[in-house]
């Protein structure tokens, strides 16, 4: 019987260790899961508010009392997954563990660490709990500025850059600095398969590389591309862009030389102020349609950058300036091929020697920016990286509208960058190599199909019912190919996002080059 006794005892203490360490993978999970919670009083209250990250608000669910917090819960939020997120795991955990909000944010995670703070004193407030009592008063949240929508047909004439210099003159200065970015690589050289896949387009005889906004009229004055329509000077200038606002779409079909006589200056404050300097307002119609109900979402300069770094065409019966999206849910690559696919497929042009009805994508940085995948579009503006905040002699600091490269911003690398990058630029130039490298691939891998495909049209052997699956292909893979050559940051904005589409490019290619084998092998 003490034989049976003891290793009854043995099988309790087994048991027991066993729950003690369920409860303890219990409390880590949801500690890692941004909960943790305490036995609560009979007084205890649940309550809930939110707070500004990044982008988005950060929501939490608090219950507590006036002695204690007994449980943190952060239920919604749009953090970066890896960098914010980082925040939502740990800071509800040591609230509660440590009963104050006074704790230091998490590296690389400050935004997120004072919403979530932040978030749970609004929530003791608004339940009477004085949230001082926790190492910290309940913040006035005041709700995040909006974007301004251009009002139309008003009957304004454009205030330039000129007219502002006295009232803003650091902003006045360093716009005028954009003409140090005066190097214009020619695209043609740079990408020998251009002049094939682009065959029978203005873009094979002419693709220079954009330089700064100083130069945005004289190089549309100097390129050999064709214009005969005035829509060419959309997102040109503030000249073109008022034009529209005030006459409508016909403004569209006017000729271009009639409307060149018009024009002041490339982009400038009213392309992104309107004649209100200090509030963004979008100024081009199509981009208000383009983002429907995403508008008060989205953080008004990436609106504003936006509004021409996208993907556009030229609407066939109006010739407008048009978006293949009218939301954050539609404008991913496959979504917008779709639309263009959709009933009769919509062309750019048609490839002469091929018959290929095809698409030409236009700089779609907002659309590659804020897509799936991106590592940054939470947490970053386009202002955030491109728009170096400055300081004049007089101890005035202000946003330098001198358009650079963050590469190029040694403090903001050191004071931002460095808490998730050892060497950001080593990272980016290794990036952008890879992704550089598989564009050429994908591209002589095009220009390899196109010249098949136009060799078997031109031998006059196969019909077009043998010959159109193969050109839907093509067009498809040269969609996808294109959304990432002419991607402005060589496909880092969004990493994930490139390499999918250079992969969805190098399978259509390829299934198309083996139907063209098939067919004349």
């Amino acid at each position: 019987m003490r034989e049976d006794k003891a290793k009854r005892e043995k099988r309790l203490n087994m048991i027991g260790a066993g729950c003690g360490l369920f409860l303890a993978l219990l409390l880590v999970i949801n500690v890692s899961s941004g909960v943790i919670a305490r036995a609560a009083s009979a007084n205890a209250q649940t309550l809930t508010a939110s707070a500004p990250g990044k982008v988005g608000d950060v929501t939490v669910q608090v219950k507590a009392d006036d002695k204690k917090i007994y449980e943190v819960t952060v239920t919604e939020h749009s953090e970066t997954e890896g960098i914010g997120t980082m925040a939502v795991d740990q800071i509800p955990g040591q609230i509660v563990e440590k009963q104050t909000l006074a704790l230091d944010a998490v590296s690389g995670a400050t935004v997120t660490s004072d919403a979530i703070r932040q978030a749970v004193a609004l929530a003791l407030q608004s339940g009477g709990i004085d949230s001082a009592a926790f190492g910290m008063e309940a913040p006035k949240v005041e709700a995040r500025p909006a974007a301004h929508k251009v009002q139309t047909m008003s009957g304004v004439t454009v205030l330039h850059a000129v007219d502002w210099k006295d009232q803003y003159p650091d902003q006045y200065n360093s716009w005028c600095m954009t003409k140090e970015s005066s190097e214009a690589e020619d695209y043609l050289e740079l990408y020998p398969m251009l002049r094939g896949l682009y065959e029978g387009y203005g873009f094979a005889k002419d693709y220079k590389a954009a330089r700064g906004h100083y130069y945005d009229v004289q190089d549309i004055e100097a390129t050999g591309r064709p214009h005969p329509l005035a829509n060419c000077w959309t997102c040109k200038t503030p000249d073109f862009t008022n034009m529209v606002n005030e006459e409508g779409v016909s403004a569209y079909q006017k000729d271009w030389t009639e409307v060149q006589a018009q024009i002041t200056e490339g982009i400038s404050c009213y392309s992104c102020h309107a004649n209100t300097p200090g509030d963004i307002t979008i100024t081009h119609t199509y981009w208000i349609d383009a983002v429907g109900d995403d508008f008060d979402k989205i953080a008004p300069a990436n609106l504003a950058c936006g509004q021409c770094h996208n993907e556009y065409y030229f609407a066939p019966d109006t010739k407008a300036t048009t978006i293949a999206h009218n939301s954050l849910a539609s404008m991913a690559p496959e979504t917008m091929l779709a639309y263009f696919n959709d009933g009769a497929p919509f062309a750019d042009w048609t490839n002469p020697r091929t018959g290929v009805k095809q698409i030409k994508v236009q700089h779609p940085e907002f659309e590659t920016f804020l897509g799936a995948g991106s590592p940054h579009a939470n947490d970053f503006t386009c202002a955030d990286c491109h728009m170096p905040n400055e300081v004049n002699a007089d101890g005035t600091a202000y946003h330098s509208h001198n358009l650079i490269s963050p590469l190029d911003n040694p403090e903001l690398i050191q004071n931002t960058c460095s808490a998730c990058h050892f060497d950001l630029v080593s990272e980016v130039r290794a990036a952008q190599q890879k992704i550089e490298t598989r564009t050429y691939t994908v591209g002589y891998r095009l220009e390899y199909l196109t010249e098949l495909l136009a060799q078997a049209v031109a031998s006059g052997k196969y019909t077009d019912e043998q010959l159109d699956p193969i050109r839907s292909l093509a067009r498809d893979a040269q969609f996808y190919w294109d959304f990432v050559f002419v991607e402005n940051a060589e496909g880092v904005h969004n990493p994930s996002l490139t390499n999918q589409c250079l992969d969805k490019a190098d399978e259509l290619c390829a299934e198309a080059t083996q139907m063209m084998f098939a067919l004349t092998r």
